[in-house]
């Protein structure tokens, strides 16, 4: 599968992120461009769709959240599949899906993403422009819609049971009493690495995107202090509105936590981190955890010099401006410092037990 890609500008400084979701799915990228004034039609600008059509490629994945018309508007200009950022992501969603609320929650976002295109391809198909390519014609169109209506509703269903289930677990826990403990952080920060390292457990930890999409939750000591720890899904820049449900939705067991340890790559770059620490904390605000106890856990120490660390531990403490956080650097992977970290978890649990 060769893929062409299309940037929107404003992701150009985020370049390799982007691609790196793309290669998540597609590894073979025949090249990228920058789309610097989006065109309502197509996305694309008219020349650009030119050049499209003397190259050899299977599909075209955008980078941005695109329209209906706009997806329907740039397979039948190019007669090649289109992707979006939406479906890009959701489709990674899918390759990680374990448990069987994950497979859900994603094929319910999967629905709610494609059910607007299928209505366009009716509206299209009405006044005699859906011939040929995605051709299925106006009856065979409405008849895809209804059925993936009912699919929804079947869903719905399915999840609301799904999290019942899961909601009299969480409640059984809580009655033995044990504190609860949520690792988060971006995509790819090292959270896993640091479940397994506290739980002794081998998850599958990867570089890809969304390695862990189920919520997984052990008990561990910390110290003289027994505790569940749960490992969520991560987090990402700009998640799409279509991703948005599904996402949160495995984010229910961090707003019943008691302590949150937010999980930082100290190998990138200053400005991408406190860009991340900011989407952080945006999505901890919005499911209900302002004001929670949380510790920055800055990972990854063993991959950067001394004198860099000195510096993004200044940087970060000149944004966080929060006695209340804590930040700690570790390394997960080579057990750097996690002797501190599982003291300092006790200590700030102790405080809230106390409350």
């Amino acid at each position: 599968m060769i893929v062409e890609v299309a940037v929107p500008k404003k992701y150009v400084e985020y370049l390799d992120e982007e691609l790196s979701l793309v290669r998540t799915v597609y590894p073979v990228i025949e090249d990228v461009f920058v789309v610097k004034k989006p065109s309502r039609k197509t996305y694309v600008s008219a020349p650009v769709l030119d050049e499209l059509r003397k190259k050899r490629f299977d599909k075209l994945v955008v980078m941005d959240s695109l329209k209906p018309t706009q997806i329907i508007n740039l397979v039948r200009e190019l007669r090649k599949d289109v992707v979006d950022r939406s479906m890009l992501i959701l489709e990674i969603f899918a390759n990680h899906a374990g448990s069987l609320e994950a497979k859900l929650q994603i094929e319910l976002a999967q629905l709610r993403r494609n059910l607007p295109l299928i209505k366009e391809a009716i509206r299209y198909a009405k006044i005699g422009e859906m011939h040929g390519f995605l051709g299925a014609g106006e009856y065979g169109f409405e008849k895809y819609y209804f059925m993936l209506k009912r699919r929804e509703n079947k869903v719905r269903r399915e999840i609301e049971r799904v999290r019942r289930t899961r909601s009299l677990r969480r409640e059984r826990r809580e009655r033995l009493g044990y504190p609860h403990v949520a690792i988060i952080g971006y995509t790819c920060a090292g959270k896993t690495t640091l479940f397994n390292r506290l739980t002794r457990l081998s998850k599958p930890v990867g570089p890809e995107p969304f390695t862990t999409l189920t919520p997984k939750s052990y008990k561990v000591r910390f110290n003289s202090l027994e505790a569940v720890v749960t490992d969520t899904v991560g987090f990402i820049r700009d998640l799409p509105p279509e991703v948005v449900e599904a996402f949160y939705a495995t984010l229910e067991e961090v707003a019943e936590s008691d302590l949150i340890l937010n999980v930082l790559d100290s190998s990138k770059p200053l400005e991408r981190i406190m860009g991340e620490v900011e989407t952080s904390m945006s999505i901890l605000s919005k499911i209900g955890c302002k004001g929670k106890p949380l510790i920055h856990v800055l990972n990854k120490i063993d991959l950067v010099s001394s004198e860099r660390l000195n510096g993004i531990m200044e940087g970060l403490t000149r944004v966080l401006n929060n006695d209340q956080d804590s930040l700690l650097p570790i390394s997960a992977e080579k057990d750097i410092n996690i002797d501190k970290l599982i003291m300092l978890v006790e200590a700030t649990l102790r405080k809230v037990l106390r409350k």
